[in-house]
C-alpha cells in the first residue's frame, strides 16, 4: 500500500530539514529525497572508503530500515550496502555523522542486516517525528529537494 505524503506539508519538509542538517554536518556534496511514502534518500559523500576506493560512497535512508552506508557496484548503476546504522529510523544527526566517521575509521560500524523498524504507511508517530523538524523558515538550496 503506497500513502500519499503532502509534499509541502509538515512531515515532508521536516525530513527535508532532517537530511539538510545531516548533509550539513558531513559537508556533504549533494542529497535527494523523495517523500512519498515510502520516503527514501541519497546523500553523496566526498571521501572513499580505504577498502574501496575504486567506488563512490553514500548514505542511504528509508523509513523501514533507517541509515546504511553503501557504495556503487562495479558498473556503477547499483549500490551496495554495507551496514545498517541500526539505532532508530530517524536517529539524530550526530549519530549518523559519527556512524560515517566509524566507517571510515579501522571498525565496522552498524550492522549488516536490515533493522526493519517499521512498515511504510504504518499508524504510529512516524510523520509526527518528521514534521518536529519542520521550521517555519525552511530553507531548501536551489536544485534540492
Amino acid at each position: 500500500m503506497t500513502i500519499e505524503r503532502d509534499g509541502l506539508g509538515a512531515a515532508a519538509r521536516g525530513l527535508r530539514q532532517y537530511l539538510l542538517a545531516v548533509a550539513a554536518e558531513l559537508d556533504a556534496p549533494a542529497w535527494f529525497c523523495e517523500v512519498d511514502a515510502p520516503a527514501t534518500a541519497y546523500i553523496a559523500l566526498e571521501q572513499r572508503l580505504a577498502r574501496f576506493p575504486d567506488h563512490e560512497t553514500a548514505l542511504l535512508w528509508d523509513e523501514r530500515d533507517g541509515w546504511a552506508a553503501a557504495v556503487e557496484s562495479a558498473t556503477g548503476e547499483d549500490v551496495v550496502v554495507l551496514a545498517y546504522l541500526g539505532e532508530d529510523v530517524l536517529p539524530a544527526p550526530d549519530a549518523v555523522v559519527a556512524f560515517v566517521r566509524g566507517l571510515y575509521g579501522d571498525g565496522y560500524p552498524g550492522q549488516p542486516a536490515p533493522p526493519d523498524f517499521r512498515r511504510p504507511g504504518a499508524p504510529d508517530d512516524f510523520d509526527a517525528r518528521l514534521a518536529t523538524y519542520a521550521g517555519d523558515d525552511v530553507y531548501l538550496p536551489e536544485g534540492q529537494a
